[in-house]
Protein backbone atom coordinates (compact mmCIF):
# COMPACT_ATOMS: atom_id res chain seq x y z
CA UNK A 1 0.00 0.00 0.00
CA UNK A 2 1.28 3.45 -0.95
CA UNK A 3 1.05 6.39 1.43
CA UNK A 4 -1.09 6.55 4.55
CA UNK A 5 -4.80 5.88 4.79
CA UNK A 6 -5.98 9.49 5.31
CA UNK A 7 -9.13 9.98 7.37
CA UNK A 8 -10.59 13.48 7.63
CA UNK A 9 -13.13 14.20 10.37
CA UNK A 10 -15.44 17.14 9.70
CA UNK A 11 -17.67 19.25 11.92
CA UNK A 12 -18.70 22.91 11.82
CA UNK A 13 -16.06 24.92 13.69
CA UNK A 14 -13.35 22.27 14.20
CA UNK A 15 -13.21 23.19 17.87
CA UNK A 16 -15.36 20.59 19.65
CA UNK A 17 -16.61 17.39 18.00
CA UNK A 18 -14.02 16.81 15.28
CA UNK A 19 -11.00 17.43 17.56
CA UNK A 20 -12.50 15.02 20.11
CA UNK A 21 -13.02 12.44 17.37
CA UNK A 22 -9.53 13.02 15.95
CA UNK A 23 -7.87 12.42 19.32
CA UNK A 24 -10.02 9.40 20.23
CA UNK A 25 -9.73 7.74 16.84
CA UNK A 26 -5.94 7.99 16.99
CA UNK A 27 -5.97 6.45 20.46
CA UNK A 28 -8.33 3.59 19.56
CA UNK A 29 -6.32 2.79 16.42
CA UNK A 30 -3.13 2.60 18.48
CA UNK A 31 -4.82 0.35 21.05
CA UNK A 32 -6.04 -1.92 18.24
CA UNK A 33 -2.60 -1.99 16.57
CA UNK A 34 -4.07 -0.37 13.46
CA UNK A 35 -2.35 3.01 13.59
CA UNK A 36 0.50 2.16 11.21
CA UNK A 37 0.05 3.80 7.82
CA UNK A 38 -2.98 5.82 8.99
CA UNK A 39 -3.21 9.61 9.18
CA UNK A 40 -6.12 11.23 11.06
CA UNK A 41 -6.94 14.92 10.61
CA UNK A 42 -9.95 17.14 11.22
CA UNK A 43 -11.43 20.31 9.75
CA UNK A 44 -14.52 22.52 9.95
CA UNK A 45 -16.88 23.78 7.29
CA UNK A 46 -16.79 27.30 8.77
CA UNK A 47 -13.71 27.03 10.98
CA UNK A 48 -11.27 29.82 11.76
CA UNK A 49 -7.85 28.36 11.02
CA UNK A 50 -5.10 28.09 13.62
CA UNK A 51 -7.28 28.03 16.76
CA UNK A 52 -6.85 25.55 19.66
CA UNK A 53 -9.59 23.09 20.55
CA UNK A 54 -12.22 24.25 23.03
CA UNK A 55 -11.47 23.70 26.70
CA UNK A 56 -14.44 21.34 26.96
CA UNK A 57 -12.99 19.17 24.19
CA UNK A 58 -9.51 19.21 25.73
CA UNK A 59 -10.85 18.12 29.13
CA UNK A 60 -13.09 15.42 27.65
CA UNK A 61 -10.30 13.68 25.74
CA UNK A 62 -7.92 14.06 28.68
CA UNK A 63 -10.36 12.05 30.83
CA UNK A 64 -10.06 9.30 28.23
CA UNK A 65 -6.25 9.34 28.27
CA UNK A 66 -6.02 11.11 24.91
CA UNK A 67 -4.47 14.48 24.12
CA UNK A 68 -5.07 17.54 21.98
CA UNK A 69 -1.70 19.15 22.66
CA UNK A 70 -0.66 21.32 19.77
CA UNK A 71 -4.00 20.97 18.00
CA UNK A 72 -4.87 23.82 15.63
CA UNK A 73 -8.09 24.14 13.66
CA UNK A 74 -8.35 23.89 9.88
CA UNK A 75 -10.98 25.08 7.45
CA UNK A 76 -12.30 22.43 5.08
CA UNK A 77 -10.79 22.88 1.64
CA UNK A 78 -10.91 21.15 -1.76
CA UNK A 79 -7.35 19.89 -1.27
CA UNK A 80 -8.12 18.38 2.13
CA UNK A 81 -11.12 16.55 0.67
CA UNK A 82 -9.26 15.39 -2.41
CA UNK A 83 -6.24 14.15 -0.44
CA UNK A 84 -8.37 12.16 2.03
CA UNK A 85 -9.61 8.63 1.45
CA UNK A 86 -12.48 8.76 3.94
CA UNK A 87 -14.42 11.75 5.29
CA UNK A 88 -16.32 11.26 8.56
CA UNK A 89 -18.94 13.94 9.25
CA UNK A 90 -21.08 14.72 12.29
CA UNK A 91 -24.30 15.94 10.66
CA UNK A 92 -26.22 15.57 7.41
CA UNK A 93 -25.56 19.28 6.81
CA UNK A 94 -21.83 18.56 6.64
CA UNK A 95 -22.47 15.85 4.06
CA UNK A 96 -24.67 18.21 2.03
CA UNK A 97 -21.93 20.86 2.21
CA UNK A 98 -19.33 18.49 0.75
CA UNK A 99 -21.70 17.11 -1.88
CA UNK A 100 -22.56 20.63 -3.07
CA UNK A 101 -19.09 22.21 -3.06
CA UNK A 102 -16.78 19.22 -3.49
CA UNK A 103 -18.87 16.61 -5.35
CA UNK A 104 -15.80 14.63 -6.45
CA UNK A 105 -15.43 13.64 -2.78
CA UNK A 106 -19.11 12.84 -2.20
CA UNK A 107 -18.65 9.06 -2.42
CA UNK A 108 -16.02 9.21 0.35
CA UNK A 109 -18.38 10.66 3.00
CA UNK A 110 -19.82 8.69 5.92
CA UNK A 111 -21.68 9.92 9.00
CA UNK A 112 -19.64 9.03 12.06
CA UNK A 113 -22.94 8.37 13.82
CA UNK A 114 -23.72 5.60 11.34
CA UNK A 115 -21.37 3.43 13.41
CA UNK A 116 -23.49 3.90 16.54
CA UNK A 117 -25.88 1.15 17.70
CA UNK A 118 -29.31 1.40 16.05
CA UNK A 119 -31.04 2.98 19.06
CA UNK A 120 -29.04 6.19 18.52
CA UNK A 121 -29.62 8.92 15.96
CA UNK A 122 -27.03 9.04 13.16
CA UNK A 123 -26.10 12.67 13.90
CA UNK A 124 -23.77 13.68 16.74
CA UNK A 125 -24.97 16.92 18.40
CA UNK A 126 -22.76 19.97 18.81
CA UNK A 127 -21.81 20.64 22.46
CA UNK A 128 -20.58 24.19 21.75
CA UNK A 129 -21.78 26.54 24.47
CA UNK A 130 -22.60 23.65 26.79
CA UNK A 131 -21.08 22.70 30.15
CA UNK A 132 -18.41 20.07 30.72
CA UNK A 133 -21.04 17.42 31.40
CA UNK A 134 -22.43 17.89 27.90
CA UNK A 135 -18.95 17.73 26.37
CA UNK A 136 -18.32 14.47 28.22
CA UNK A 137 -21.61 13.01 27.00
CA UNK A 138 -20.76 13.90 23.41
CA UNK A 139 -17.25 12.47 23.84
CA UNK A 140 -18.82 9.24 25.10
CA UNK A 141 -21.09 9.13 22.05
CA UNK A 142 -18.15 9.75 19.70
CA UNK A 143 -16.14 7.04 21.43
CA UNK A 144 -18.96 4.51 20.99
CA UNK A 145 -19.14 5.41 17.29
CA UNK A 146 -15.37 5.04 16.90
CA UNK A 147 -15.46 1.62 18.53
CA UNK A 148 -18.14 0.66 16.00
CA UNK A 149 -15.94 1.97 13.21
CA UNK A 150 -12.96 -0.05 14.45
CA UNK A 151 -15.06 -3.23 14.22
CA UNK A 152 -15.57 -2.52 10.50
CA UNK A 153 -11.98 -1.43 9.88
CA UNK A 154 -11.04 -4.11 7.39
CA UNK A 155 -13.98 -3.40 5.07
CA UNK A 156 -13.49 0.37 5.39
CA UNK A 157 -9.83 0.07 4.52
CA UNK A 158 -10.66 -2.04 1.49
CA UNK A 159 -13.44 0.24 0.24
CA UNK A 160 -11.94 3.65 0.87
CA UNK A 161 -8.16 3.17 0.98
CA UNK A 162 -7.85 0.42 -1.60
CA UNK A 163 -10.66 2.13 -3.55
CA UNK A 164 -12.64 -1.06 -4.09
CA UNK A 165 -16.23 -0.26 -5.00
CA UNK A 166 -18.86 -2.46 -3.33
CA UNK A 167 -22.25 -2.92 -4.99
CA UNK A 168 -25.32 -4.46 -3.36
CA UNK A 169 -27.26 -6.42 -5.99
CA UNK A 170 -30.64 -8.10 -5.89
CA UNK A 171 -33.32 -9.53 -8.15
CA UNK A 172 -36.54 -11.46 -8.10
CA UNK A 173 -37.05 -14.71 -10.03
CA UNK A 174 -37.62 -12.84 -13.31
CA UNK A 175 -34.37 -10.95 -12.90
CA UNK A 176 -32.23 -13.78 -11.54
CA UNK A 177 -30.37 -14.60 -14.78
CA UNK A 178 -29.57 -10.93 -15.46
CA UNK A 179 -28.35 -10.57 -11.88
CA UNK A 180 -25.84 -13.34 -12.47
CA UNK A 181 -24.83 -11.65 -15.75
CA UNK A 182 -24.31 -8.29 -14.02
CA UNK A 183 -22.19 -9.93 -11.32
CA UNK A 184 -19.83 -11.13 -14.06
CA UNK A 185 -19.58 -7.53 -15.35
CA UNK A 186 -18.72 -6.30 -11.85
CA UNK A 187 -16.05 -8.94 -11.31
CA UNK A 188 -14.50 -8.08 -14.66
CA UNK A 189 -14.20 -4.44 -13.57
CA UNK A 190 -12.70 -5.30 -10.16
CA UNK A 191 -15.89 -4.37 -8.29
CA UNK A 192 -17.04 -6.38 -5.29
CA UNK A 193 -20.68 -7.29 -4.85
CA UNK A 194 -23.01 -8.27 -2.04
CA UNK A 195 -25.65 -10.64 -3.39
CA UNK A 196 -28.96 -10.02 -1.61
CA UNK A 197 -30.81 -12.74 -3.57
CA UNK A 198 -32.84 -14.27 -4.96
CA UNK A 199 -30.78 -17.38 -5.62
CA UNK A 200 -32.99 -19.23 -8.12
CA UNK A 201 -35.79 -18.76 -10.64
CA UNK A 202 -38.38 -19.96 -8.14
CA UNK A 203 -41.21 -17.44 -7.77
CA UNK A 204 -40.64 -14.82 -5.07
CA UNK A 205 -41.59 -11.25 -4.11
CA UNK A 206 -39.46 -8.37 -5.40
CA UNK A 207 -39.89 -6.04 -2.37
CA UNK A 208 -37.93 -8.44 -0.16
CA UNK A 209 -34.80 -7.96 -2.24
CA UNK A 210 -35.35 -4.27 -3.00
CA UNK A 211 -35.48 -3.54 0.73
CA UNK A 212 -32.30 -5.52 1.44
CA UNK A 213 -30.33 -3.70 -1.24
CA UNK A 214 -31.84 -0.34 -0.32
CA UNK A 215 -30.96 -0.72 3.35
CA UNK A 216 -27.32 -1.53 2.54
CA UNK A 217 -27.09 1.53 0.28
CA UNK A 218 -28.87 3.79 2.77
CA UNK A 219 -26.52 2.71 5.57
CA UNK A 220 -23.52 3.15 3.23
CA UNK A 221 -22.55 -0.48 3.73
CA UNK A 222 -22.35 -0.56 -0.04
CA UNK A 223 -21.43 2.25 -2.40
CA UNK A 224 -24.45 1.78 -4.67
CA UNK A 225 -27.08 -0.81 -5.52
CA UNK A 226 -28.41 -2.63 -8.58
CA UNK A 227 -31.86 -4.24 -8.75
CA UNK A 228 -33.48 -6.33 -11.48
CA UNK A 229 -37.01 -7.52 -12.12
CA UNK A 230 -39.03 -8.06 -15.31
CA UNK A 231 -40.20 -4.45 -15.81
CA UNK A 232 -38.06 -2.67 -13.23
CA UNK A 233 -41.19 -0.98 -11.90
CA UNK A 234 -41.66 -3.10 -8.81
CA UNK A 235 -38.03 -2.84 -7.75
CA UNK A 236 -37.96 0.95 -8.26
CA UNK A 237 -41.20 1.47 -6.35
CA UNK A 238 -40.02 -0.70 -3.46
CA UNK A 239 -36.44 0.58 -3.22
CA UNK A 240 -37.57 4.20 -3.16
CA UNK A 241 -39.49 3.50 0.05
CA UNK A 242 -36.15 3.00 1.84
CA UNK A 243 -34.98 6.32 3.37
CA UNK A 244 -31.97 7.72 1.54
CA UNK A 245 -32.45 5.65 -1.61
CA UNK A 246 -32.73 7.34 -5.00
CA UNK A 247 -33.54 4.49 -7.39
CA UNK A 248 -33.88 5.09 -11.12
CA UNK A 249 -34.80 3.01 -14.21
CA UNK A 250 -32.85 4.47 -17.17
CA UNK A 251 -33.90 3.96 -20.77
CA UNK A 252 -30.38 4.26 -22.20
CA UNK A 253 -26.79 5.28 -21.39
CA UNK A 254 -27.45 9.03 -21.58
CA UNK A 255 -30.41 8.64 -19.25
CA UNK A 256 -28.17 6.69 -16.84
CA UNK A 257 -25.50 9.42 -16.93
CA UNK A 258 -28.04 12.14 -16.12
CA UNK A 259 -29.38 10.11 -13.20
CA UNK A 260 -25.91 10.33 -11.66
CA UNK A 261 -24.78 13.83 -12.68
CA UNK A 262 -28.06 15.58 -11.87
CA UNK A 263 -29.77 13.38 -9.27
CA UNK A 264 -26.98 11.45 -7.53
CA UNK A 265 -28.96 8.23 -8.04
CA UNK A 266 -27.60 5.48 -5.81
CA UNK A 267 -29.64 2.49 -7.00
CA UNK A 268 -29.82 1.36 -10.64
CA UNK A 269 -32.90 -0.62 -11.65
CA UNK A 270 -32.91 -2.84 -14.74
CA UNK A 271 -35.82 -4.41 -16.62
CA UNK A 272 -34.86 -7.94 -17.62
CA UNK A 273 -37.75 -8.42 -20.06
CA UNK A 274 -37.25 -5.12 -21.86
CA UNK A 275 -33.47 -4.66 -22.08
CA UNK A 276 -30.85 -6.49 -24.13
CA UNK A 277 -27.70 -7.75 -22.45
CA UNK A 278 -25.43 -5.52 -24.52
CA UNK A 279 -27.47 -2.46 -23.47
CA UNK A 280 -27.45 -3.60 -19.85
CA UNK A 281 -23.67 -3.93 -19.85
CA UNK A 282 -23.19 -0.45 -21.32
CA UNK A 283 -25.66 1.11 -18.90
CA UNK A 284 -24.13 -0.59 -15.84
CA UNK A 285 -20.57 0.38 -16.74
CA UNK A 286 -21.52 3.95 -17.61
CA UNK A 287 -23.67 4.45 -14.51
CA UNK A 288 -20.98 3.15 -12.16
CA UNK A 289 -18.31 5.35 -13.74
CA UNK A 290 -20.30 8.60 -13.59
CA UNK A 291 -19.87 11.12 -10.76
CA UNK A 292 -22.39 13.54 -9.30
CA UNK A 293 -21.97 17.20 -10.30
CA UNK A 294 -23.03 18.75 -6.98
CA UNK A 295 -23.73 22.50 -7.00
CA UNK A 296 -27.32 23.43 -7.84
CA UNK A 297 -28.19 19.76 -8.25
CA UNK A 298 -27.17 19.03 -4.65
CA UNK A 299 -29.42 21.84 -3.41
CA UNK A 300 -32.32 20.03 -5.03
CA UNK A 301 -31.32 16.64 -3.62
CA UNK A 302 -31.00 18.26 -0.20
CA UNK A 303 -34.64 19.37 -0.39
CA UNK A 304 -35.68 15.78 -1.06
CA UNK A 305 -33.54 14.48 1.81
CA UNK A 306 -34.81 17.10 4.26
CA UNK A 307 -38.43 16.40 3.34
CA UNK A 308 -37.82 12.70 3.83
CA UNK A 309 -36.28 13.29 7.27
CA UNK A 310 -39.15 15.62 8.22
CA UNK A 311 -41.74 12.98 7.32
CA UNK A 312 -39.86 10.34 9.33
CA UNK A 313 -39.54 12.54 12.45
Amino acid sequence: MKGPFRILIVCTGNSCRSPIAEALLRKRLEESHLAANVEVLSAGTVAVGGMPASMGAIQSVKKRDALLDGFRSRILSPDLCEDSHLLLVMEHEHRYFIEELYPASADKVLLLGSFLPHQFDDEIPDPVGGDQKLFDEIADLIDVAINGLIKEWKSLEERFFMNTMVIAIGADHRGFRIKEFVKQILVGDGIQWIDCGTNSEQSCDHPDFAFKVGELVSARKSDRGILICSTGHGMALSANKVPGVRAILPINEEHAVLSRTHNNANVLVLASDFMQRDDIERIVKTWLATQFLGGKYQRRIKKISEYERHVRS
